[in-house]
Parts: C-alpha cells; sequence; structure tokens
C-alpha cells in the first residue's frame, strides 16, 4: 500500500487539479459488498436479524432502493454489466470469470469515462472480478490485499495453520481438488484475530490512506472499494460470530423445491461442494443434503461475514466524515447479487430466484433528504448513468440503463415497469408484483416458472399453469420475448 501512496503522488504532482476552482465536482466513493443479499438485512425488512448497524445508518443519510436488481447473478459477469453500463447477453458477460476487456473491449466503462473527465480513477480490493482486467480505467493500478502480504491461499484467506495446509497440499497428497486444482479447505473459519489480519480489514485500511492522500490532493475522485465477505469461505475473526447465538438462529423460511419449479431452476451448488471440503457431492436435484448442523454453521457463518464486512464500511464512513469529505462525496453501496442459504434446496448465487437477483442498493448524495426510501424497480445497470448525471457529464451513447437521479431527488417519481436478470439459458423479467423465467435451447423455449410476489413472496408455488395466471403469464412472455431480441440486437 505505501508503494501505491508513492504513485499517487507522483500522480497529483504530474497532473494537477483539472477543475476550475470555483466549481467543485462531486467525489464517489462505490463501496461493493460481495454476495450480500436483501434478505435477512434490518433495513429491508422489520424481521431482518443480520447485524449491519453502518448499513443502517448510510441508509438513513441516504436513499434505500428497496427493489433493486442485479442483472447476472454471479460475480464476474455482474461487475462487468454494472461498469460497462451493459446488459449481459447471449454471448457476453455469460460466466462469473467474464472480462470486460474480451467482452466488451472498445467500451468505456465508469472509472475510464470519471478518468477521461479530470477524475482520479482508485480501485481497493476486489472491484472488477478478474485480475488484470481494464486496469487502464484506474489512474492508479489496482491494489487487492489477496495479492499481496504473503497471502497463500487468495480470496480464500484462510489463517489457521491446517487450513492453509489443506488448500495447498490435499489436491497432491489426498486428492481433494477444487476445480482450480488447489486443495480444498472448509467452507468456514473461526480465529481470535483482528480485522486488519483478514483482507477486508486490510482493504478498509487501503481506503483511509487513500481517501487522507485524495483529500490533500483536492482533485475530484472516484474510489472504488471492494469487500469479499460475505463470499465463502466465512472466515470472519470470531468476535463477529459471538454477535450471534446460533441455536437461535432461524434458518430458512423456504427450504424445500418450490411446488411445480422447472428442473431447470434448480443448480447443484457447486461453489459450495467442489471448492470447499466436508460438503456432501452432488444430490439429485432438489435435495437439500447438507446436514442440518451443518447448514446452521454456514448460515450463522454468513451472518457473521456480512457484519464484519458492515464493520469495515464503518470504517470508511468514519474517515470520510473525519476528513470532511461528507459535504461533497457521493457514497454508493452496492453488492454484485444476492445469495441462497439452503433456501429451495440451494446454495450460493446462480439462480432465478429472487433471493439471488435482489440485492441492496443505497445512494447517498449531498443535499439530498436524506432517510428516503424509493419502492420501485431499479437495476444495477442504472449505476452507470446515475455517476454520470451526478458528476454532470454528458450521457455515454452505449449506457443501456437509465440514470436514477429523479428518484434520489423524490422517491415517487417513476421508476421501471420491469426489470431483467439473465443466467445460462434462462431469462427473467420481474414487475414488482410478478416474477416470470423462462429457459430457452438455442432459441427454442424450454420451461417456465411465475411467482405471484403479492401472495406468495417466498418464491413457494409456480403458477405458470394456473389457469387464473395464464393471461399474466402469456403477457410477461411476450414482454420477455421482446427485451430478449432488442438486447441481442442492440449486441451485434
Amino acid at each position: 500500500m505505501n508503494a501505491m501512496r508513492v504513485l499517487i503522488w507522483i500522480l497529483l504532482v504530474a497532473f494537477p487539479s483539472l477543475a476550475p476552482a470555483e466549481h467543485k465536482p462531486l467525489n464517489f466513493v462505490h463501496v461493493i459488498i460481495d454476495d450480500l443479499r436483501s434478505e435477512g438485512l434490518p433495513l429491508y425488512s422489520n424481521e431482518g436479524v443480520i447485524l449491519a448497524p453502518n448499513l443502517e445508518r448510510l441508509a438513513s443519510e441516504g436513499v434505500l432502493f428497496e427493489n433493486a436488481y442485479a442483472n447476472f447473478p454471479s460475480c464476474g459477469a455482474s461487475r462487468a454489466s454494472m461498469f460497462s453500463g451493459l446488459r449481459p447477453t447471449v454471448n457476453r458477460f455469460t460466466r462469473y470469470d467474464a472480462r470486460l476487456d474480451k467482452d466488451a473491449p472498445d467500451t468505456v466503462i465508469l472509472p475510464e469515462y470519471l478518468k477521461q473527465n479530470g477524475y482520479l480513477t482508485m480501485s481497493l480490493g476486489k472491484v472488477i472480478h478478474a485480475q488484470g482486467d481494464s486496469d487502464h480505467a484506474w489512474s492508479v493500478a489496482p491494489w487487492d490485499a489477496k495479492y499481496h502480504d504473503k497471502n497463500t491461499t487468495s480470496y480464500m484467506d484462510f489463517k489457521n495453520p491446517e487450513n492453509i495446509e489443506a488448500y495447498k497440499t490435499s489436491c497432491k497428497k489426498k486428492g481433494i481438488c477444487s476445480p482450480s486444482g488447489s486443495g480444498k479447505g472448509p467452507p468456514y473459519e473461526i480465529e481470535d484475530l483482528s480485522d486488519d489480519v483478514y483482507i477486508d480489514g486490510k482493504t478498509a485500511i487501503a481506503a483511509i490512506a487513500a481517501l487522507e492522500d485524495l483529500k490533500l490532493a483536492g482533485q475530484p475522485f472516484y474510489l472504488a472499494v471492494g469487500f469479499v465477505k460475505p463470499h465463502l469461505p466465512f472466515t470472519a475473526p470470531k468476535k463477529y460470530w459471538d454477535m450471534y447465538e446460533r441455536g437461535n438462529l432461524k434458518m430458512s423460511a423456504a427450504p424445500d423445491k418450490p411446488d411445480g419449479a422447472p428442473r431447470q431452476a434448480w443448480h447443484h451448488s457447486g461453489e459450495l461442494r467442489e471448492w470447499y471440503s466436508g460438503i456432501p457431492d452432488i444430490p439429485p436435484a432438489w435435495d437439500q443434503n447438507v446436514p442440518d448442523e451443518l447448514s446452521r454453521i454456514l448460515r450463522h457463518g454468513y451472518y457473521a461475514s456480512a457484519t464484519y464486512s458492515d464493520g469495515q464500511l464503518g470504517k470508511v464512513l468514519d474517515a470520510i466524515e473525519r476528513l470532511q469529505l461528507e459535504d461533497n462525496t457521493v457514497v454508493i453501496l452496492s453488492s454484485d447479487h444476492g445469495f441462497s442459504l439452503g433456501d429451495h434446496t440451494l446454495w450460493n448465487k446462480h439462480s432465478l430466484f429472487s433471493l439471488a437477483t435482489k440485492s441492496p442498493l443505497i445512494i447517498r448524495v449531498p443535499e439530498v433528504e436524506p432517510n428516503k426510501r424509493v419502492s420501485g424497480l431499479v437495476e444495477y445497470v442504472d449505476i452507470y448513468p446515475t455517476v454520470a448525471e451526478l458528476a454532470n457529464l454528458p450521457r455515454p451513447r452505449h449506457l443501456q440503463g437509465k440514470s436514477l437521479v429523479s428518484n434520489l431527488r423524490d422517491p415517487n417519481a417513476p421508476t421501471k415497469s420491469a426489470v431483467f436478470v439473465r443466467y445460462k439459458d434462462g431469462e427473467n423479467i420481474h414487475t414488482g408484483q410478478f416474477s416470470y423465467t423462462a429457459w430457452f435451447n438455442k432459441h427454442l423455449f424450454v420451461s417456465d416458472m411465475l411467482y405471484d410476489l403479492d401472495s406468495d413472496p417466498l418464491e413457494t408455488r409456480n403458477v405458470v399453469n394456473d389457469m387464473k395466471y395464464r393471461i399474466v403469464a402469456k403477457d410477461l412472455r411476450k414482454q420477455l420475448i421482446r427485451h430478449i431480441k432488442k438486447r441481442e440486437a442492440a449486441a451485434r
């Protein structure tokens, strides 16, 4: 991190502030918390059980979007879509390892656009998914703790020596291998360590140092800060585990296969099963074979890890306040998608159920009335045009989202009538009351499902074949197909 600070100062000497003294552009701090779902957060429900005081604090100071959706329920593709302002298509942003420089090489992405317009742009932690992807967009080379400090287990970030040993050698010694060829460690770790021993604590420290330097620079900036947790493995410090009583945790309210759900809606939860030790092999479809006690531990670990990241967010917010940047700095809080914790028999993301697609979004803007909530539908593809408008910059022509600035100023302003998510062969349209998903094989319809979220918010009964919903299903399928055709034509 010291090398980065040197690079920042070299940059500032070479390129002094481009902003006229009489005009002070807004700064941006964009915090991305990996795998953070909306369900369980107290800011989204009075029954939320995840301890997240800093998310609540930010929501009370900004605008909370109650119905925000990621456009792809997997890390790389979701982030590529968010930073490019382009929707995922059949051939673009299709996997967890999607790359902007391969799928959209001629697109000016968000940090690059701001950089071209006089902003210092910095990336700390997990921001763009793949190492080395679109590094030209940043004023300073991206920094990520998982590649530094002699970290030998990458984002797994194990600290227990036995877990490190398992990750490094169990493939060679025991044939227990992950898809990458490394060994497998456990899906959680409980160690009595300080925050800054793990990756996200180091990222928070780096963000605070960057803010201190950027404050002195006096040049407008866009700082992206990516926290890994609550991504697997759940390796939060013990004090965060101790904030929850495991025996009192409520498990999934919808643990079983939804009535009438098609086979295509199920996946084998490969991220958990293939990358971590102690997890049962792939079961028959819709069979939950993760033992109850392990399921409870994993839920406990997810909650602890989410609270750990919330704590790191608080440190960044404190630094913004201490440095007196809050009057001129927009703070954006997003995830990259949601997460399933045994819901519908599923783990991880990678599905088109709402638990995997609905995601947090909070935007705090100076001089915008705080503690407001927008109930209408928005998408992560809307973040880029929102930043461009707040920065008072022309809207890039390639953007496919809608600016949310009008909703920030007036929470009752119109939003979208529908939002769209896709994953592999599945395409989803969400209208607020209804979530409709269809699967295709080479453009040929295969199967579908429809949930009435007003009467069935947990998505437990597929009503697509219910005569009561026949007209609704037909209309949503037409809207979805029309959207797909328009989207794919624009991508050619």
